[in-house]
């Protein structure tokens, strides 16, 4: 338990405060109330919590005064200002006095879930760097967790039932697993500490939100997948689980966190040997999100066997296509893809077969690029991998949204492009961001689109030619027109320039050109002027 208090000088906010969530079930006490920050500054001395809520405005001692003797005295607290919209930049003034974070009144159960999530994530890390033994405790746990999951082992293994005593899991004999993996993470590329940080997230959110009889074991497991067990009390607990938490894990990472998640579900089962058996299930599960309606949880259980639904795939649909694409018709190679995409809704095909489906139209596209001499490389770069894009996609339409882009760049590229060079394509790209960076929607995406090529292709151009990204290109763009514009003398405001150089937020805008020059906006438009 992390013990807590919190200071407000509203009584309706703290009787408020005291009742919006559980906090014993997520694992908080709340040891202490105050109305002022004396009576704050005695309770933390006296009962020393991991975390203080603190109000910005009180009596006798503000928020703020009170957050810097706590870390003066206590910086192991983690403080944590509560503060109203009026109150916001003086909030964000606090953090540089070492406030760990805010959080803005008046929040509701969720946003108070999210917040002690990041502040439990944050605590745990701090903890686990304290604690060398506890780390190796943990990696330890994680490894045997690991086995249980990627081994088949009997009931009566003395060595894996000596080693759930160890870790304290002998009690309950029925077992389940869900897997939860994070949407699109091959294509967004993100580095290895943000895949970690998301990982936390999911970990600690699994703990708060997955309200079983029992016990829960969120761990990392393969393939950056987060893996929830759940070990259960009596098999009556099992029979009365429902996905509900984990739908609520999904609404709130991408409401709250920017990515999204989906979790595949496997069914309960009785002893060891049923936790790979679940494991798989869950995976399963995962796998066929391409035949499924949108859903972020896929139970198993819930899965109906698919497998006698393949049907009879025409090969006139191939054949047209094919006749299409090289006649470079863009607008039936469209109705083609969409009448493929149809006769696989139709028929409620497993994912197994949709990808075998898949599989064909890149083989199909792959063989026009061969018969008119060209290579693969010509279009696409060479990290292209047909396989691993189809089988990650997590919808039938993402799949068939990215099978359209493949043809519609290949048709476009081989009638309008075969005989350009990257140096001419490079050129013809700068110039079209230069002429749109303005809009503040482009994205890679729409550049490479216009030019009928992969985003990655267009990436790995503009790496070679200039040494950046796209993306960098495009920032830089922006940062070199909102300079000029600034030192026009024309005393344009914030808003009209961050409009006028593709940002529609003017705070997103003065925060990315401070990170550029240094300066703040207005500080660089008076540098300009003194000059």
């Amino acid at each position: 338990m992390y013990k807590v208090i919190f200071a407000d000088d509203e009584a309706v906010f703290r009787t408020y405060f005291k009742k919006v969530i559980d906090w014993q079930a997520h694992g908080f006490d709340l040891c202490g109330e105050a109305k002022n920050g004396l009576e704050a500054l005695e309770l933390i001395e006296r009962d020393t919590p991991d975390i203080a809520f603190i109000d910005i405005n009180m009596p006798y001692m503000n928020g703020m005064d009170l957050a810097a003797k706590i870390k003066e005295k206590h910086p192991s607290v983690f403080v944590l200002l509560v503060t109203g919209h009026s109150e916001f930049e003086y909030a964000r003034q606090a953090l540089k006095i070492g406030v760990d974070d805010y959080i803005l009144k008046p929040f509701d159960e969720e946003e108070l879930i999210v917040a002690l999530a990041k502040i439990k994530g944050e605590m745990e890390k701090r903890r686990i760097e304290r604690d060398k033994s506890l780390k190796e405790r943990r990696v330890w746990k994680e490894s045997f967790l690991n086995l249980l999951i990627s081994n088949e082992h009997a009931d009566d293994n003395e060595t894996i039932r000596e080693q759930l005593e160890t870790f304290q899991m002998g009690a309950g004999r029925i077992f389940q697993v869900a897997s939860v993996e994070i949407d699109n993470l091959h294509e967004q590329w993100p580095d290895s500490g943000e895949i970690r940080l998301r990982k936390y997230i999911i970990a600690n959110l699994l703990n708060d939100l997955i309200q079983i009889e029992g016990t829960g074991y969120p761990f990392n497991g393969p393939e950056n997948r987060v893996v929830s067990l759940l070990q259960y009390s009596e098999e009556e607990a099992a029979e009365r689980f429902t996905p509900d938490g984990y739908a609520k894990l999904c609404a709130l990472i991408s409401k709250h966190f920017g990515f999204g998640v989906t979790v595949g579900v496997g069914t309960a089962g009785q002893g060891i040997s049923s936790i790979r058996h679940s494991y798989k299930e869950s995976v399963i599960a995962l796998r066929n999100k391409i035949s499924m309606s949108r859903s972020d949880v896929l139970v198993y259980r819930d899965m109906t066997s698919k497998a006698a639904n393949i049907g009879f795939y025409p090969s006139e649909i191939n054949e047209n296509l094919l006749i299409h694409l090289r006649l470079h018709e863009e607008e039936k190679i469209k109705s083609a893809l969409e009448e493929i995409r149809q006769y696989i809704r139709d028929r409620q095909l497993s994912g197994e077969y949709i990808h075998m489906i898949m599989a064909g139209l890149v083989s199909l596209c792959l063989t026009y690029i061969y018969e008119i001499g060209k290579q693969v490389d010509d279009f696409l770069p060479p990290s292209f991998s047909p396989f691993e894009a189809i089988t990650n996609k997590s919808s039938l339409d993402e799949a068939f949204e990215w099978i359209a882009d493949l043809y519609l760049s290949v048709a476009g590229h081989s009638k309008s492009m075969k005989r350009s060079k990257s140096g001419n394509l490079l050129t013809s790209a700068r110039e079209y961001i230069d002429a749109h960076y303005m809009d503040s929607q482009l994205k890679v995406e729409d550049v490479a689109k216009h030019f009928y090529i992969q985003p990655r292709y267009l990436l790995k151009i503009f790496k070679e030619g200039l040494g950046m990204s796209v993306s960098d290109y495009l920032f830089e763009t922006r940062m070199q027109k909102a300079k000029e514009l600034l030192s026009s003398g024309r005393n344009l405001r914030l808003t009209n320039v961050a409009e006028m150089v593709g940002y529609g937020d003017p705070a997103h805008f003065s925060k990315s050109f401070k990170r550029h020059t240094g300066l703040s906006p207005s500080e660089y438009e008076a540098t300009r002027q003194r000059g």
